[in-house]
């Protein structure tokens, strides 16, 4: 169960609270792999000890079956050759390695246990692995998305206040006074020679096309009267 509850810390300690902390999604999936491959060693390292200490367990239950089984025989020996005395203490002897044999039983059941449970909790951390690193560059995407749209939606959230609002109008009213300042800065208040040659040149031109207008205006009118004189 403490290493479900570490792969959860992981988890929540790290996701949870990404797009509060997050300046890096990859550097922070990156530490959470790591993390996860550390408690993989962990958990490993900790089955490997179990197993060793089953193989241990097991050695001494087959040492007291081994001596269980040589004092049977020495009672039954002294049963034979009418020593009592020395069957009844071969008998408790096999009485005692007996009993301990039962404790270490009952230490490898609770280890296979253990065991069983580590190995299926190294599963799950191997899955959830696997599923960190086959999504690596999704999540990054997606991570870095969901900041960048948190970022925009707090902009457009200052950018509604009446502070904000205020700034605004001020700066375009300085670039309405520099845009007047700068047509100002371009009136001398006389008008040059070569102002008021472009002024005739353009009244004259205006004239002459004018003259070109009504002289067609008066031709097409023309035509019309005589043909309804004709008429």
């Amino acid at each position: 169960m403490r290493m479900i509850k570490r792969i959860k810390d992981i988890f929540s300690a790290n996701i949870n609270s990404a797009l509060d902390r997050i300046e890096d999604p990859e550097k922070m999936i990156g530490l959470m792999i790591r993390e996860l491959e550390e408690t993989q060693d962990k958990a490993r390292a900790s089955m490997a000890e179990r197993k060793g200490e089953l193989a241990s367990l097991s050695r001494q239950r087959k040492d007291l079956e081994a001596s269980a089984q040589r004092w049977d025989e020495r009672a039954k020996l002294a049963v034979a050759n009418d020593r009592e005395a020395l069957a009844r203490e071969a008998l408790v002897a096999k009485k005692q390695a007996l009993a301990q044999i039962e404790q270490i039983k009952a230490q490898e059941e609770n280890l296979s246990a253990i065991l069983a449970s580590q190995s299926t909790q190294m599963a799950q951390i191997a899955d959830k692995l696997a599923e960190v690193k086959e999504k690596r560059q999704i999540l990054v995407h997606r991570a870095k998305s969901a900041k960048e749209k948190s970022e925009v939606a707090q902009t457009l959230k200052k950018s509604d206040s009446a502070e904000i609002a205020a700034k605004f109008s001020e700066l375009e009213s300085k670039i309405e006074r520099m845009e007047a300042d700068a047509q100002m800065a371009g009136f001398h208040g006389t008008v040059s020679s070569a102002d008021e040659f472009a002024k005739m040149e353009s009244d004259a031109a205006i004239e002459e096309e004018l003259a070109t207008l009504k002289a067609a205006a008066s031709a097409k009118k023309k035509k019309e009267e005589k043909k309804e004189e004709a008429k």
